[in-house]
C-alpha cells in the first residue's frame, strides 16, 4: 500500500520549500502521520487540536503561542491557517514580529473564518484567486500554492 500525502492548509505551506528551506524556521501544527513523517528533521512544536470551535484549544494555543514566540523569537511568522494560526498571528504582531497570512486555495469568493479574523491585523495577505484580491483591497494576489 503506498502512502498519500493529505492536503490543506500544512501542505499548501509545506509546497513552498523553496521559500523556507533557506532559512532557520520552526513548524507549529497538529501531530498527524503526514505532518511527523515530513517534519521528522524539521524542529517541531505540536499544537493542541481540534481548533474547530473549540474555546479550549485556542486558550491552549495562545498559552503555546506566548511560550514558543518568547522563547524563539522569530522575525517573520507565515500562516495557511487555520486555528491555531490565529493565537500566533495576533500575538506576534502584538511583539512586533512581521506577520503574513496565506489564505487556503479552496477560498474563492469569500475569506475563512481565520481570514476574517486575521485579515484586518496581519502585515501581509495572501489570496490565490484575483477575484478575491480585488475583493479585499489589502490582500496580494501571486499566484497559487501548488
Amino acid at each position: 500500500m503506498s502512502r498519500l500525502l493529505r492536503g490543506g492548509h500544512f501542505f499548501e505551506l509545506y509546497s513552498l520549500t523553496p521559500l523556507w528551506k533557506q532559512h532557520d524556521c520552526f513548524w507549529v501544527t497538529f501531530k498527524k502521520e503526514d505532518t511527523q513523517c515530513l517534519l521528522r528533521e524539521e524542529k517541531v512544536y505540536w499544537a493542541y487540536a481540534p481548533t474547530n470551535r473549540s474555546f479550549r484549544n485556542l486558550i491552549r494555543n495562545a498559552w503555546l503561542a506566548a511560550k514558543i514566540l518568547l522563547r524563539e523569537r522569530p522575525h517573520i511568522i507565515i500562516s495557511t491557517g487555520a486555528g491555531v494560526g490565529v493565537p500566533f498571528l495576533v500575538l506576534g504582531r502584538i511583539l512586533g514580529i512581521r506577520t503574513i497570512y496565506i489564505e487556503s486555495m479552496a477560498r474563492i469568493r469569500n475569506l475563512s473564518l481565520t481570514g476574517r479574523l486575521v485579515y484586518p491585523i496581519v502585515h501581509r495577505f495572501y489570496v490565490q484567486w484575483p477575484d478575491l484580491a480585488r475583493k479585499y483591497q489589502r490582500s496580494f494576489y501571486q499566484g497559487q500554492v501548488v
